[in-house]
């Protein structure tokens, strides 16, 4: 994290808060371990941090949501509430809690797998959102649908992986152990790639980078 923060001092980073796999219901144990990256991540230099919890009914959990607000505005960081949004009952409901707990931005696909499936939904979400809220789509965003996706959903920032893969430099490869990914490649990010979304979003709308 320091490293990400020390060689992208010009650009706003933005830390994922999340303590461990699964679902979005923390306790009070975990509540406390990611107000700790919180502050670390502050500690760093992070411009931001992403995080999100949920009720077991499928609505925010404001309770637990708004200390993140308060140490975040004391803090100085930005928060953004994360992809947890698409698992909700409802995501109007949701937007405007989230509106509620002064949260500035929300992180979606629309309620579905890829932001393609949900656009429709994110449009409308856009529109709810109107200056309360950014409604940032996100998830199976690739160079060939940025350009659809910022235009049709009327959103002012988008999130995507822009990667490629680059092979392992091993020359022996013991094949009969896996870790469960591909063992012999790494993805990294693209940074051709990234200057042609930037290019494409441009297009759409010049206030958008």
């Amino acid at each position: 994290m320091a490293a990400v923060c020390r060689a992208l001092s010009q650009a706003r980073v933005h830390v994922l808060i999340r303590p461990r796999p699964g679902d979005f219901l923390y306790s009070p144990e975990e509540l406390q371990v990611m107000r700790q990256d919180v502050l670390h991540a502050a500690s760093l230099g992070a411009h931001g941090v992403v995080l999100g919890m949920l009720t077991p009914g499928g609505g925010i959990d404001t309770r637990q949501l708004q200390p993140f607000v308060e140490l975040c505005s004391a803090l100085g960081l930005d928060l953004t509430f994360h992809r947890a949004f698409d698992l909700v009952k409802d995501q109007r409901v949701a937007l405007n809690d989230l509106v509620a707990c002064r949260v500035r931005r929300v992180l979606s696909s629309g309620g579905q797998q890829t932001v393609m499936e949900g656009l429709s939904a994110l449009a409308q979400l856009v529109a709810e959102g109107g200056s309360r809220i950014s409604v940032m789509p996100g998830g199976g965003l690739t160079e060939e649908n940025v350009a659809t996706v910022a235009r049709v959903s009327g959103c002012s920032e988008v999130h995507g992986t822009f990667k490629r893969q680059v092979p392992s430099a091993m020359e022996y490869r013991h094949t009969a152990v896996s870790f469960g990914v591909d063992d012999w490649s790494r993805g990294v990010t693209d940074t051709a790639a990234v200057q042609r979304v930037k290019a494409q979003l441009a297009q759409v709308d010049g206030t958008m980078e």
